[in-house]
């Protein structure tokens, strides 16, 4: 299969940077993004010699929007690192970046759901967790998203901290709650959740052990809960 040769949208990247001048800071240490065309041309050319000998096309190389919709933008950046090399950078970033994971407790056990996530291509097990409205609030945001996606009712939450996904792509961030519930219903099919799955902290833990479980925001819940006493 041939990579693709669709450049980035650099004219629209430029529209952002004036638009949305919050998304292209650069603090005074770290990795920071150039916008001066001259160091954009730079940083474009270096990536491209090493592109060229990986067998990529010169749109690789390419600076601008990669992608944009209602959910995210795809953004690949002009960079320079610490040491003043230059280079070339993609990130995602979310149109909704704040939201909840929940870590819900029914009568002991905790309630995972599982679903079928399109990026992986297969099933997961995972604490029900969705993005924070604009004008919600995050404990709002809990009680809706336990009754969207498990048909549960939330008796009493506490807030746990927070979990980055990938901090190399995306700047996604989950507010983590622990949250006891007095029912529980149905999963949110129309989500893609196929079931309700209930294990006590001894099985979650197992599932931790033996591979069952790669939900980072469910593990630093876990974790999180288990350290405040709210978990035998």
């Amino acid at each position: 299969m041939s990579p693709s040769t669709r450049r980035a949208d650099f004219r629209r990247y430029r529209e952002l940077v004036a638009e949305r001048p919050d998304l292209f800071t650069s603090g005074p240490d770290g990795i920071q993004i150039l916008l001066d065309a001259a160091d954009i041309a730079a940083a474009q050319r270096h990536i491209a010699r090493r592109n060229r000998a990986l067998g990529l096309p010169p749109a690789s190389a390419s600076v601008g929007v990669l992608a944009e919709d209602a959910y995210i933008l795809a953004l690949r950046d002009a960079i320079r690192f610490p040491d003043g090399s230059l280079g070339l950078h993609n990130r995602v970033v979310y149109t909704l970046p704040q939201g909840v994971g929940v870590l819900a407790v029914f009568q002991e056990t905790i309630i995972l759901i599982r679903i079928y996530r399109h990026a992986m291509r297969r099933w997961m097990l995972e604490i029900p967790r969705g993005s924070v409205e604009p004008g919600r609030s995050l404990e709002d945001t809990v009680h809706c998203e336990v009754a969207e996606e498990i048909g549960g009712t939330v008796s009493r939450m506490t807030h746990l901290g927070w979990s980055a996904s990938d901090t190399s792509l995306c700047n996604g961030r989950l507010d983590l709650f622990h949250a006891e519930l007095t029912e529980i219903g149905r999963p949110q099919l129309s989500e893609g959740i196929g079931d309700i799955v209930r294990v006590t902290p001894a099985e979650f833990e197992t599932l931790l052990l033996n591979g069952g479980m790669e939900d980072g925001h469910a593990v630093a819940a876990y974790a999180k809960a288990k350290l405040r006493g709210l978990l035998p």
